[in-house]
This record gives structure tokens, sequence and C-alpha cells, in this order.
């Protein structure tokens, strides 16, 4: 069994449509029609499933299990013949949250708005299929009162496709549902099916005698997709086929925001020191994507320069969000202390910066700097569960620094391709999740990070014979070098999108260290 349609290219090409319907404030819906199974919009069908939906804490965990309802409305028919799509309409899906739990979430806001996405289970004799339901939420009015906050989704799905008879059986699977406040940074709720309900959304009947259209009988050389018992024994292991609707739109973020970064995280700036018990779990990740621009300075020439200047061409940081979470306590008897750690993996590739000094105070410097920079970890948690002080956010990465196109009072002053730092040097950068100003809560909502370097003394500076490693190292190298960096929020692609195109942030205010 398999999803026709569903490469590389099909989803790519599938996720900006999810997204450019979810920023927008209505959506235009259509009805695709197959031979023998066009959905009737006039009989639309009401499933209510039971689900348990995580809820996340202040540092995107997922932290408290509420029962919710969820509401699934189509327009399946009642029957279809085999090879002939079966369309589902419009689809309406409608999430009933607790009120008291969402208003924890978003305390400001006033409007919720957002995507949905709901696996389905298809069934048939012994076939099975996965449809992915993808769906959005216009804007929605947080209620002032109440016991529920109703969200309503729709969309567009895939059509099903049966090669031979038999009941069809759509059964609800796991659940995502993306929730953007107007004030505030999007949450994500992880929701499955209520243990011991049927999650039951329709039921389609495929009779033995129905007749199957040549012109829509799929082909499949030296088999014979006649309907009957005969037919179900000769036909092939992909009897459920999945077809993704036509006419989606270009693409509306960077192809790298698709493509997650792989590598090792840095476990060494764990919060929780020992000893204390947890369970690290690992996880796929979700692909994201954001923009970071910053300003560092050099102490000892009381200057700075633009890191990734959002004026020029800024690059890009690909994420593998949420690649692992560390959940524990501070002790093995009952009731202890809780603690959570959320990891992430990043990776970018900096443009070259452009800086001018007066080094030594008087004499006119200015340099292209080339960053080479490691995979990034990104540690966001919160070490004592009873004191929300205590959040943290942590991002940790190597660097080196090389030097090129220096000019000296106007006159170019030729260093060599390798003037560069003799070493990498470990940038760790912190995220105040507590700040009023510019909080970073987690890798999804971005925000300020600040930290200071070391850089390290400077090797392979000059051309013909001639040294400058030490003129660098004294105008340079040393401790103290501050650095700022805003991180805007993700845009998280995958199955889930939400945030997308990336955007760009401001420049952070900078702060000189004193000397």
């Amino acid at each position: 069994m398999r999803a026709t349609g569903r490469g590389a290219g099909a989803r790519r090409a599938a996720r900006p449509a999810r997204v450019a319907a979810a920023t927008a404030t209505a959506l235009m819906l259509g009805l695709l029609t197959g031979t023998g199974s066009q959905a009737d919009e006039d009989s639309p069908t009401t499933a209510d499933l039971a689900y348990a939906c995580r809820f996340p804490d202040s540092t995107g965990a997922p932290a408290t299990t509420v029962d919710a309802r969820v509401e699934v409305t189509t327009r399946l028919p009642g029957s279809a013949v085999p090879g002939s799509p079966i369309d589902a309409g419009t689809v309406e899906v409608a999430a009933h949250l607790p009120r008291a739990a969402t208003s924890a979430l978003f305390p400001d806001a006033r409007e919720v708005s957002g995507s949905a996405a709901l696996g389905v289970d298809v069934r048939q004799n012994k076939d099975r299929a996965r449809a992915d339901w993808s769906l959005v939420a216009a804007g929605t009015e947080l209620p002032a009162q109440g016991t529920e906050l109703v969200l309503p989704y729709s969309g567009k799905v895939p059509t099903i496709t049966v090669n031979s008879a038999g009941r069809v059986l759509l059964r609800g699977g796991e659940a995502r549902f993306v929730l953007q406040p107007d004030v505030g940074a999007p949450v994500s709720l992880a929701c499955s099916p209520a243990p011991g309900r049927e999650p039951r959304v329709a039921e389609i009947a495929v009779p033995e005698d129905a007749a199957v259209p040549e012109d829509t009988r799929p082909a499949s050389p030296g088999r014979d997709h006649s309907s009957g018992p005969a037919a179900r024994e000769e036909a092939p292991e992909d009897d459920v086929t999945l077809s993704p609707q036509e006419d989606e739109p270009a693409v509306s973020w960077p192809d790298e925001c698709d493509d997650m970064p792989t590598g090792e995280l840095d476990t060494s700036v764990s919060a929780p020191p020992p000893p204390y018990h947890f369970n690290p779990i690992p996880l796929d990740g979700v692909p994201m994507c954001a923009y970071a621009v910053g300003i560092s300075t050099v102490r000892k020439q009381n200057g700075s320069m633009l890191i990734n200047d959002p004026s020029g061409k800024p690059a890009l940081m690909r994420v593998r969000g949420v690649v692992r979470s560390d959940l524990g306590d501070w002790g093995a008897e009952p009731g202890s202390e809780g603690f959570n750690q959320i990891w992430s993996l990043a990776e970018i590739h900096l443009p070259d910066a452009r800086a001018s000094f007066l080094s030594f105070g008087y004499l006119p410097v200015t340099a292209s700097v080339t960053f080479e920079t490691g995979k990034v970890t990104i540690l966001t948690g919160q070490p004592h569960m009873n004191d929300p002080t205590s959040a943290f956010a942590r991002i940790v990465f190597q660097q080196s620094l090389r030097l090129h196109d220096v000019v000296v009072n106007g006159t170019p002053l030729d260093v060599g391709p390798s003037c560069r730092t003799a070493k990498s040097f470990r940038v760790l950068l912190n995220g105040d999740m507590n700040s009023k100003e510019n909080p970073y809560v987690n890798v999804f909502s971005g925000g300020l990070l600040t930290g200071k370097v070391t850089i390290p003394a400077f090797t392979g500076c000059g051309a013909a014979g001639e040294n400058l490693n030490g003129l660098f190292t004294a105008a340079i190298s040393g401790p103290d070098n501050e650095l700022r960096m805003n991180q805007a929020p993700t845009c998280v692609t995958g199955d889930f999108p939400s945030g997308c195109p990336p955007v760009v942030p401001e420049l952070p205010r900078l702060k000189p260290t004193s000397s």
C-alpha cells in the first residue's frame, strides 16, 4: 500500500500550499470529483472523537495531558467502486480544547489561528494506508469565559482509491494542532486517540458487483484488476492508494528550510548537575529554519561589526527542532522535584562581515572576516519545575575567524590566504526566558541571545616572508568580546507548517562591555 504522488518533489510542493492557506484570512475550497464516487456537499457526516492532548509548559515541553474532543466532518459517499477516486469534499475538523488550559498558554492574546494535521488510517481487507490531512484555521476570537475553546479547521485532503471490493474504514490517528495567537509565540499540541474509544471517522461500502470503469482502472503489467474474489487474490500489494489534490501553489519558503542538519549535540551545556535522574528520549526532529542577526564587539578596538547583516543577504539557519527530550527528577524517591530539557540542532553558514576600526586608537584599519561555524546546539529547559525563574536557554557552537582584504590607512595589506585564529573558540550564548523586553523562550519563538567570547591568537598572517601574526593578535585577540544575536521565530515546515516564510529580525541594541 502506498501514497501515490508523494515523492520528495510532491511533498515539497504540497507543504507550501498549507502555509499559504494558513496565512490567508479565508480559504477557497473546491471539490474534486471522480466517476462513481463524487462527494455530496449536501450530506456531511460528522464523527465525534475522543482525544488526549499533551499541553506544553513554558519551555515547550509536553507537561500536561488533557481530554479533548475532535469533531471530523466529511462529505464521503456511502459507497464507491474500485478504481475510482473517493473524494471527502471539504473536510472540517473542530478541536474542542479546555479553555482553562489554553488561557495559560497565551494569557494576553485576543485571537488565535493556525493549522492542523490529522493522521487517518485507511483500511480495506488486509490493506492499509496512512492519509495525512492538513487543514487550516482562520482567526478565532478567544472567549472571555466558558469551559472550552473551539477551533474550526478546514481544507481539502487527498483522495482515496481502492482497487478491489470490500468495506473501507477510516480511523483517526495522531493529530497535531498548531495554535498561533495574535500576541505571543505559536504553540504545538500533540494529540492521540483516547484509549478504549473507537476513533472511527467514516465507513464506505465497495460492493462485490460494483462496476469498474475501464478508463479509471489502474494498469499493472500482468495483473487483472477486475472485481470479485478472484481479483482480490490477484490484486497487487498496493491496493489502497492516496493522491494529493491538484493545482497547489508554488514554493513559499526557501528550499533549505526542509533540509535538516545532521551531527552530534554538544551536551556539555546540560543544566542540572549530578546527582539527578532522567531519561533522555531521542526524537527525529522537526524541519525548521530562522534568521539570526547580531552585533559583535572587539573589546581591544572599542568597536563592533555586524553579524549576518540584515541589510545585505543574511544566511538562513537550518534547524532540526527537538531532537532530544530529557525529563527527570533530582532524587529517586517518588514526588521529588522534576526538571526538563529540550535539545535542537542547527547549522548556519554566515556571510563575510566587513569591519573598520581605529587600530591602537589612531590607525584606520578595514578588514573582511570569514566565519567558520560548527554545528549549533540549542538547549532550553527548567532545572527546578517549582521555580519558573530557573528556566534557561543556551546556544553553543565552535567558531574560527579568517581575515582577508585588509586595508591599513587606505593602503591594501597582503595578509595571505590563511590569516586566521590559531584554533577554534567556543561560543556560548544565553537567553533569558523571564525577560520582559526580549525573552528567549524556545527555538520556536526565538529572541535575544547574549554572551562573551575569547578570541585566540592569530597565525598564518603575512606574505612574502612577512610575519604579521603578532600585529593581529595584539589588536584583536583576548577575552570579553561581547556577542548579541536576535533569532527570529522559526518557520516550521514538515507536516505541520507554521510561521512561514521566515522573517529577518531587527538588530539587537548594542550594550558595550565596560572596560
